[in-house]
Protein backbone atom coordinates (compact mmCIF):
# COMPACT_ATOMS: atom_id res chain seq x y z
CA UNK A 1 0.00 0.00 0.00
CA UNK A 2 0.78 3.21 -0.26
CA UNK A 3 1.95 5.97 2.03
CA UNK A 4 -0.91 8.65 2.16
CA UNK A 5 0.07 12.18 4.12
CA UNK A 6 -3.47 13.27 5.75
CA UNK A 7 -3.17 17.02 6.79
CA UNK A 8 -5.91 17.57 9.49
CA UNK A 9 -6.38 20.30 12.32
CA UNK A 10 -9.30 21.24 14.16
CA UNK A 11 -8.60 25.12 14.02
CA UNK A 12 -10.28 25.25 10.69
CA UNK A 13 -12.89 25.00 12.16
CA UNK A 14 -12.25 28.72 13.73
CA UNK A 15 -13.30 30.47 10.08
CA UNK A 16 -16.71 31.34 10.68
CA UNK A 17 -18.86 32.30 7.54
CA UNK A 18 -22.50 32.56 9.16
CA UNK A 19 -24.86 30.49 11.21
CA UNK A 20 -27.25 29.93 7.93
CA UNK A 21 -23.84 30.05 5.84
CA UNK A 22 -22.71 26.54 3.96
CA UNK A 23 -19.35 26.82 4.05
CA UNK A 24 -19.81 25.45 7.89
CA UNK A 25 -17.05 24.25 10.29
CA UNK A 26 -18.73 20.98 9.97
CA UNK A 27 -17.40 20.26 6.92
CA UNK A 28 -13.93 20.16 7.73
CA UNK A 29 -15.00 18.50 11.09
CA UNK A 30 -16.72 15.56 9.70
CA UNK A 31 -13.72 14.66 7.09
CA UNK A 32 -11.45 14.71 9.97
CA UNK A 33 -13.55 12.65 11.87
CA UNK A 34 -14.12 10.39 8.70
CA UNK A 35 -10.20 10.09 8.62
CA UNK A 36 -9.22 9.58 11.96
CA UNK A 37 -12.03 6.42 11.71
CA UNK A 38 -9.81 5.07 9.34
CA UNK A 39 -6.89 3.86 11.22
CA UNK A 40 -4.73 2.51 8.43
CA UNK A 41 -1.18 2.00 9.18
CA UNK A 42 -0.52 3.90 5.31
CA UNK A 43 -1.86 7.13 6.88
CA UNK A 44 0.60 9.70 8.02
CA UNK A 45 -1.20 12.21 10.08
CA UNK A 46 -0.03 15.69 9.81
CA UNK A 47 0.23 19.20 11.58
CA UNK A 48 -0.56 22.53 9.07
CA UNK A 49 1.76 25.22 9.12
CA UNK A 50 0.88 28.94 8.14
CA UNK A 51 1.68 29.54 4.94
CA UNK A 52 4.41 32.82 4.66
CA UNK A 53 4.13 36.12 3.77
CA UNK A 54 6.02 35.44 0.73
CA UNK A 55 4.22 32.73 0.50
CA UNK A 56 0.35 33.88 -0.30
CA UNK A 57 2.12 37.36 -2.21
CA UNK A 58 3.13 34.42 -4.90
CA UNK A 59 -0.74 34.64 -6.24
CA UNK A 60 -2.36 37.82 -4.23
CA UNK A 61 -1.66 41.37 -4.17
CA UNK A 62 -0.20 42.77 -0.76
CA UNK A 63 -3.05 45.31 -0.68
CA UNK A 64 -5.34 42.71 -0.88
CA UNK A 65 -3.08 40.47 1.71
CA UNK A 66 -3.54 43.46 3.81
CA UNK A 67 -7.38 43.55 3.26
CA UNK A 68 -7.83 40.05 4.39
CA UNK A 69 -5.69 40.64 7.30
CA UNK A 70 -7.49 43.69 8.99
CA UNK A 71 -10.53 41.89 9.39
CA UNK A 72 -8.94 40.05 12.45
CA UNK A 73 -10.56 42.94 14.41
CA UNK A 74 -14.18 42.70 13.04
CA UNK A 75 -16.84 40.10 13.92
CA UNK A 76 -17.89 40.46 10.49
CA UNK A 77 -17.02 41.57 6.78
CA UNK A 78 -18.64 41.03 3.69
CA UNK A 79 -16.35 40.55 0.90
CA UNK A 80 -19.19 39.99 -1.19
CA UNK A 81 -22.74 38.55 -0.94
CA UNK A 82 -21.25 35.32 -0.50
CA UNK A 83 -18.47 35.46 1.29
CA UNK A 84 -17.72 36.66 4.93
CA UNK A 85 -14.85 36.38 7.44
CA UNK A 86 -14.76 36.57 11.08
CA UNK A 87 -12.22 37.42 13.62
CA UNK A 88 -10.91 34.11 13.09
CA UNK A 89 -10.69 33.83 9.15
CA UNK A 90 -7.36 35.49 8.07
CA UNK A 91 -5.28 33.09 10.66
CA UNK A 92 -6.87 29.97 9.37
CA UNK A 93 -6.78 30.98 5.70
CA UNK A 94 -3.23 31.27 6.91
CA UNK A 95 -3.50 27.84 7.92
CA UNK A 96 -5.37 26.54 4.93
CA UNK A 97 -2.74 27.40 2.17
CA UNK A 98 0.07 26.13 4.19
CA UNK A 99 -1.94 22.93 4.99
CA UNK A 100 -1.77 22.42 1.22
CA UNK A 101 1.79 23.05 1.40
CA UNK A 102 2.87 21.30 4.09
CA UNK A 103 1.12 18.01 2.12
CA UNK A 104 2.92 18.89 -0.78
CA UNK A 105 6.49 19.66 1.15
CA UNK A 106 6.18 16.11 2.59
CA UNK A 107 5.55 14.40 -0.75
CA UNK A 108 8.42 16.28 -2.72
CA UNK A 109 10.62 15.25 0.95
CA UNK A 110 9.38 11.40 -0.02
CA UNK A 111 7.91 11.38 3.89
CA UNK A 112 4.65 10.29 2.04
CA UNK A 113 3.69 9.00 -1.29
CA UNK A 114 0.78 11.50 -1.81
CA UNK A 115 -1.26 13.57 0.29
CA UNK A 116 -4.88 14.73 0.77
CA UNK A 117 -5.11 18.21 2.56
CA UNK A 118 -8.47 18.60 4.72
CA UNK A 119 -8.54 22.45 4.56
CA UNK A 120 -10.98 25.56 4.89
CA UNK A 121 -11.71 27.70 3.69
CA UNK A 122 -11.35 26.63 0.19
CA UNK A 123 -9.65 28.26 -2.31
CA UNK A 124 -10.09 27.92 -5.81
CA UNK A 125 -11.90 30.75 -6.42
CA UNK A 126 -9.78 33.54 -5.27
CA UNK A 127 -8.62 36.05 -7.04
CA UNK A 128 -5.09 38.06 -6.89
CA UNK A 129 -7.43 40.83 -5.64
CA UNK A 130 -10.22 39.28 -4.47
CA UNK A 131 -12.04 37.26 -2.18
CA UNK A 132 -15.41 35.38 -3.62
CA UNK A 133 -16.93 32.31 -3.77
CA UNK A 134 -16.31 31.28 0.07
CA UNK A 135 -12.36 31.60 -0.44
CA UNK A 136 -10.05 33.95 0.49
CA UNK A 137 -6.33 33.07 -0.34
CA UNK A 138 -5.89 30.05 -3.08
CA UNK A 139 -4.56 27.15 -1.58
CA UNK A 140 -3.53 24.96 -4.91
CA UNK A 141 -2.63 28.04 -7.00
CA UNK A 142 -0.26 29.07 -4.31
CA UNK A 143 0.86 25.45 -4.21
CA UNK A 144 1.72 24.90 -7.29
CA UNK A 145 3.47 28.24 -7.32
CA UNK A 146 5.42 26.95 -4.86
CA UNK A 147 6.69 24.11 -6.78
CA UNK A 148 7.54 25.98 -9.15
CA UNK A 149 9.76 29.15 -7.84
CA UNK A 150 11.00 27.05 -4.53
CA UNK A 151 11.61 23.36 -5.71
CA UNK A 152 12.38 24.63 -9.25
CA UNK A 153 9.66 22.32 -11.40
CA UNK A 154 8.35 23.22 -15.25
CA UNK A 155 5.19 21.32 -15.03
CA UNK A 156 2.46 21.23 -12.59
CA UNK A 157 -0.95 20.24 -13.48
CA UNK A 158 -3.76 20.83 -11.66
CA UNK A 159 -7.11 18.78 -11.73
CA UNK A 160 -10.41 20.46 -10.61
CA UNK A 161 -12.97 18.04 -10.21
CA UNK A 162 -15.16 20.81 -7.93
CA UNK A 163 -18.56 21.65 -9.61
CA UNK A 164 -18.12 24.87 -9.94
CA UNK A 165 -15.49 26.03 -12.11
CA UNK A 166 -12.17 27.54 -10.75
CA UNK A 167 -11.73 31.04 -11.93
CA UNK A 168 -9.16 31.80 -9.29
CA UNK A 169 -6.94 28.93 -10.66
CA UNK A 170 -8.02 29.78 -14.17
CA UNK A 171 -7.07 33.18 -13.99
CA UNK A 172 -3.87 33.04 -11.37
CA UNK A 173 -1.96 30.83 -14.86
CA UNK A 174 -4.38 32.06 -17.54
CA UNK A 175 -0.22 32.85 -19.26
CA UNK A 176 1.51 30.03 -17.47
CA UNK A 177 3.24 27.06 -19.77
CA UNK A 178 4.44 25.92 -16.17
CA UNK A 179 1.04 24.83 -15.33
CA UNK A 180 -1.82 22.66 -17.05
CA UNK A 181 -4.78 23.32 -15.30
CA UNK A 182 -7.99 21.56 -16.58
CA UNK A 183 -11.04 21.88 -14.97
CA UNK A 184 -14.84 19.79 -15.31
CA UNK A 185 -17.22 21.56 -14.03
CA UNK A 186 -21.32 22.28 -13.97
CA UNK A 187 -21.97 24.83 -16.54
CA UNK A 188 -23.81 27.54 -16.93
CA UNK A 189 -23.78 27.74 -13.28
CA UNK A 190 -21.49 29.73 -10.78
CA UNK A 191 -19.70 32.16 -11.40
CA UNK A 192 -19.83 31.80 -15.17
CA UNK A 193 -16.51 31.32 -16.23
CA UNK A 194 -14.82 28.11 -18.07
CA UNK A 195 -16.57 27.82 -21.16
CA UNK A 196 -14.58 25.38 -23.78
CA UNK A 197 -13.45 28.72 -25.51
CA UNK A 198 -10.97 29.81 -22.29
CA UNK A 199 -8.18 28.27 -23.53
CA UNK A 200 -5.50 30.48 -21.93
CA UNK A 201 -3.21 33.25 -23.26
CA UNK A 202 -0.35 34.57 -25.00
CA UNK A 203 2.47 31.63 -23.56
CA UNK A 204 -0.17 29.87 -21.66
CA UNK A 205 -2.43 29.28 -25.02
CA UNK A 206 -3.72 25.73 -24.83
CA UNK A 207 -2.69 25.32 -21.04
CA UNK A 208 -6.11 25.35 -19.63
CA UNK A 209 -8.62 23.06 -20.65
CA UNK A 210 -12.01 23.46 -19.73
CA UNK A 211 -14.76 20.70 -19.58
CA UNK A 212 -18.25 22.20 -18.72
CA UNK A 213 -21.54 19.72 -18.69
CA UNK A 214 -24.31 20.41 -17.87
CA UNK A 215 -26.98 19.16 -15.09
CA UNK A 216 -27.42 15.93 -14.30
CA UNK A 217 -24.22 14.46 -15.47
CA UNK A 218 -23.00 11.29 -13.25
CA UNK A 219 -19.90 8.89 -13.38
CA UNK A 220 -20.36 7.44 -16.42
CA UNK A 221 -19.86 10.87 -18.24
CA UNK A 222 -17.02 12.28 -15.76
CA UNK A 223 -14.83 8.80 -16.20
CA UNK A 224 -15.48 9.29 -20.10
CA UNK A 225 -14.46 13.26 -19.84
CA UNK A 226 -11.07 11.71 -17.76
CA UNK A 227 -10.59 8.98 -20.08
CA UNK A 228 -11.24 10.59 -23.47
CA UNK A 229 -9.39 14.02 -22.32
CA UNK A 230 -7.34 14.46 -19.12
CA UNK A 231 -5.29 11.63 -19.10
CA UNK A 232 -4.26 12.01 -22.48
CA UNK A 233 -3.64 15.33 -22.04
CA UNK A 234 -2.11 14.75 -19.05
CA UNK A 235 -0.19 12.23 -20.36
CA UNK A 236 1.44 14.35 -23.15
CA UNK A 237 2.19 17.56 -20.86
CA UNK A 238 3.61 14.93 -18.88
CA UNK A 239 3.68 16.83 -15.40
CA UNK A 240 6.12 16.40 -12.79
CA UNK A 241 3.35 17.04 -9.97
CA UNK A 242 0.17 16.74 -9.76
CA UNK A 243 -2.52 18.94 -7.84
CA UNK A 244 -6.16 18.18 -7.32
CA UNK A 245 -8.51 20.87 -6.30
CA UNK A 246 -11.26 17.72 -4.71
CA UNK A 247 -14.07 19.44 -4.13
CA UNK A 248 -17.28 17.27 -3.51
CA UNK A 249 -20.22 19.26 -4.34
CA UNK A 250 -20.74 17.23 -7.91
CA UNK A 251 -22.12 14.52 -5.61
CA UNK A 252 -25.85 14.23 -6.56
CA UNK A 253 -26.80 14.63 -2.78
CA UNK A 254 -24.99 18.55 -2.72
CA UNK A 255 -27.59 21.13 -2.49
CA UNK A 256 -25.36 23.76 -4.32
CA UNK A 257 -25.53 22.38 -7.80
CA UNK A 258 -26.95 19.73 -9.85
CA UNK A 259 -24.65 17.21 -10.44
CA UNK A 260 -24.94 13.16 -10.08
CA UNK A 261 -21.55 11.66 -8.69
CA UNK A 262 -21.43 8.95 -6.39
CA UNK A 263 -18.48 8.50 -4.03
CA UNK A 264 -17.35 5.76 -6.30
CA UNK A 265 -17.50 7.99 -8.78
CA UNK A 266 -14.98 10.30 -7.12
CA UNK A 267 -12.70 7.43 -6.56
CA UNK A 268 -12.70 6.84 -9.57
CA UNK A 269 -11.62 9.58 -10.78
CA UNK A 270 -8.73 9.50 -7.95
CA UNK A 271 -7.43 6.10 -9.84
CA UNK A 272 -7.36 7.87 -12.70
CA UNK A 273 -5.11 10.85 -11.54
CA UNK A 274 -3.32 8.61 -9.56
CA UNK A 275 -2.41 5.96 -12.67
CA UNK A 276 -1.05 8.74 -14.67
CA UNK A 277 0.77 10.74 -11.35
CA UNK A 278 2.29 6.70 -11.46
CA UNK A 279 3.24 6.78 -15.09
CA UNK A 280 4.66 10.68 -14.92
CA UNK A 281 6.01 11.68 -11.65
CA UNK A 282 6.78 8.65 -9.71
CA UNK A 283 3.00 9.29 -8.26
CA UNK A 284 3.94 13.01 -6.80
CA UNK A 285 0.37 13.66 -6.26
CA UNK A 286 -1.94 16.05 -3.65
CA UNK A 287 -5.37 16.61 -3.21
CA UNK A 288 -6.92 19.81 -1.49
CA UNK A 289 -10.66 19.58 -0.12
CA UNK A 290 -12.58 22.55 -2.26
CA UNK A 291 -16.19 22.71 -2.04
CA UNK A 292 -18.83 19.84 -1.24
CA UNK A 293 -21.39 20.87 1.50
CA UNK A 294 -23.57 17.62 2.13
CA UNK A 295 -21.64 16.66 5.18
CA UNK A 296 -22.78 12.89 4.72
CA UNK A 297 -21.54 13.03 1.11
CA UNK A 298 -17.93 14.59 1.58
CA UNK A 299 -17.07 12.07 4.26
CA UNK A 300 -18.55 9.28 1.92
CA UNK A 301 -16.73 10.64 -0.78
CA UNK A 302 -13.16 11.72 0.87
CA UNK A 303 -13.10 8.48 1.97
CA UNK A 304 -13.72 7.00 -1.07
CA UNK A 305 -10.42 9.53 -2.31
CA UNK A 306 -8.03 8.55 -0.04
CA UNK A 307 -9.12 5.03 0.27
CA UNK A 308 -7.99 5.44 -3.45
CA UNK A 309 -4.75 7.21 -2.98
CA UNK A 310 -3.70 3.93 -0.15
CA UNK A 311 -3.56 1.43 -3.10
CA UNK A 312 -1.31 0.14 -5.52
CA UNK A 313 -1.25 2.27 -8.71
CA UNK A 314 -1.12 -0.99 -11.14
CA UNK A 315 -4.78 -1.63 -10.19
CA UNK A 316 -7.09 -1.99 -12.85
CA UNK A 317 -9.16 0.42 -14.67
CA UNK A 318 -12.32 -0.19 -16.01
CA UNK A 319 -13.01 1.33 -19.51
CA UNK A 320 -15.65 4.16 -19.68
CA UNK A 321 -18.93 2.29 -19.73
CA UNK A 322 -21.60 4.41 -20.75
CA UNK A 323 -21.65 8.33 -20.65
CA UNK A 324 -22.62 8.97 -24.17
CA UNK A 325 -24.14 12.02 -23.38
CA UNK A 326 -20.62 13.97 -22.92
CA UNK A 327 -19.60 13.10 -26.45
CA UNK A 328 -20.71 16.40 -28.16
CA UNK A 329 -18.79 18.41 -25.10
CA UNK A 330 -15.76 16.04 -25.68
CA UNK A 331 -15.55 16.77 -29.54
CA UNK A 332 -15.86 20.18 -29.12
CA UNK A 333 -13.19 20.26 -26.47
CA UNK A 334 -10.97 18.40 -29.40
CA UNK A 335 -11.23 20.90 -32.08
CA UNK A 336 -10.66 23.77 -28.79
CA UNK A 337 -7.62 21.66 -27.59
CA UNK A 338 -6.62 18.84 -29.35
CA UNK A 339 -4.02 20.99 -31.65
CA UNK A 340 -1.93 21.31 -28.88
CA UNK A 341 -2.38 17.72 -27.27
CA UNK A 342 -2.23 13.97 -28.41
CA UNK A 343 -5.69 12.59 -27.84
CA UNK A 344 -4.89 9.28 -29.27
Amino acid sequence: MLKTGVVADRRYLKHFAGRAHPERPQRAEVMIEMAESLRRPDLKFMTPRDATPEEIESCHTPDYIATVARTASLDRFDFDPDTHSSRDTYETALLSAGGVLTAVEAVMDGAVANGFAIVRPPGHHALPNRAMGFCFFNNVAIAAKWLIESRGLKRVMIVDWDVHHGNGLQDIFYESPEVLYVSTHQFPHYPGTGSLHEIGYGAGVGFTVNLPMPAEFGDAEYLRVFDRLIVPIGRHFNPEFILVSSGFDAHFRDELAQMRVTEAGFGAMARRVKRLAAECCGGRMVAALEGGYDLEAIAESGRAVIDEFGRDADEPIRPDDGGDRVMPMIERAAQNVGRFWNLG
